[in-house]
């Protein structure tokens, strides 16, 4: 697999964003007709929500923790392989129509209005990820940790982010983080599935956690036919799911925020934060999957030569653990996420490329279903 390697210099304003009330938008086009938006699957976990938050012990979030490592593994093996097996098909019935888009900005906790303090700086690429400086303030709190069972009956993790939507209890992660894309439809979606926001290693005892904003637990899943028939990676990696707001709390956006997101724009974007809780990187063992860090820079389409494969390549060091973290512009409007890495048949990662699905009428079909939903 040849990709691009070349970047643009990076001017971020890190961490920083636009904070204003979202107003969400419905799927346009940029000509009419409007073209027919791809088909989604919806699924339900209907397994009672204490039982789901009883489940996730320590010990199971250990589990899931370690487990993480050959499920990067796993899903670079399929990425690749996909690719492969993509290119040797040839064209495909792509890229031609016009394009969908959706788009709504940020949200801060509680619906306050306002812009945050901002101070221009020019900053170089970050692709050594480095830990959130302050990860129980807005806008860190909007990433959290995914937590999953297979069909096995193993525990496994990813990272998610609040997602401005109708109901303001909506979260946004990878397909492969709630759905292993093999063809099972409705029925195929993960169990004992749980979101916490601003999720943390207790600092009393070690090897434990703590949800500072709770522990939500997932209700409606929506993810493209693209992923869950068809496996895509280069456009179909990419889910949505309402949660139940635990005792004591409203909604997640009023609680944490919600992340804005810029749907349908292309695949080329400067100025990117990329943020999940990786448990290793490349070349790192700094990383326990307890902790959020962020990377900041350009995203590129991986393959611009090939207008058939438009995901989005970052320069980011995270890996296994990070899968579903959002890739955001500074005003804070998710434009992708983590999806796979690169690796040699050894399963060893090669260089420190994340990519992500192409964020386009996929995931304006997705966005929209979840609102339908709601």
């Amino acid at each position: 697999m040849h990709i691009r390697r070349t970047r643009r210099a990076v001017t971020a304003l890190l961490l920083a964003g636009a904070l204003i009330p979202a107003t969400l938008t419905t799927a346009s086009a940029a000509e009419a007709p409007a073209p027919a938006a791809p088909g989604v699957t919806i699924g339900k976990q209907t397994t009672d929500p204490q039982r789901v938050r009883d489940f996730w012990t320590p010990e199971r979030v250990a589990r899931a923790l370690a487990n993480e490592k050959g499920d990067r593994a796993a899903v670079a093996r399929d990425a690749a392989a996909a690719a492969e097996a993509a290119e040797a098909a040839g064209a495909r019935a792509r890229g031609s129509a016009p394009r969908l888009t959706a788009e709504a900005p940020q949200v801060l906790p509680g619906k306050r209005t306002g812009v945050a303090a901002t101070a221009a700086a020019d900053v170089p690429e970050m692709p050594v990820a480095q830990k959130v400086p302050f990860p129980q303030t807005a806008p860190a709190i909007l990433v959290g940790k995914i937590l999953f069972i297979d069909d096995a009956g193993e525990e496994h993790g990813c990272s998610g982010a609040s997602i401005a939507a109708d109901g303001n209890n909506t979260v946004w992660t990878a397909g492969h983080c709630v759905h292993p894309g093999d063809g099972r439809g409705s029925d195929g979606f993960y169990d004992l599935v749980l979101f916490i926001p601003g999720y943390k290693e207790s600092l009393e005892t070690p090897g434990e956690y703590e949800a500072p904003w709770g522990e939500w637990v997932a209700q409606s899943f929506v993810a493209p036919q693209a992923w869950t028939r068809d496996k895509d990676y280069d456009e179909g990696d990419m889910a949505a799911f309402t949660v139940k707001a635990p005792t004591g709390y409203t909604n997640l956006t009023d609680t944490v925020g919600a992340f804005g997101y810029k749907f349908g724009y292309g695949s080329d974007w400067p100025d990117i934060i990329d943020s999940g809780f990786p448990g290793e990187g490349y070349h790192r063992t700094d990383m326990d999957g307890y902790t959020q860090f962020y990377c900041t820079g350009d995203v590129v389409d991986a393959m611009d030569w090939n207008p058939l494969d438009n995901r989005l390549e970052m320069n980011c060091d995270m890996g296994a653990g990070a899968s579903g973290g959002p890739m955001a512009t500074t005003e804070g409007q998710i434009v992708g996420a983590n999806s796979h890495v690169e690796t040699d048949d050894q399963d060893q990662r090669i260089n420190d490329h994340l990519y992500s699905s192409d964020h386009g009428d996929q995931a304006v079909a997705v966005i929209n279903a979840i609102n339908d939903a709601n």
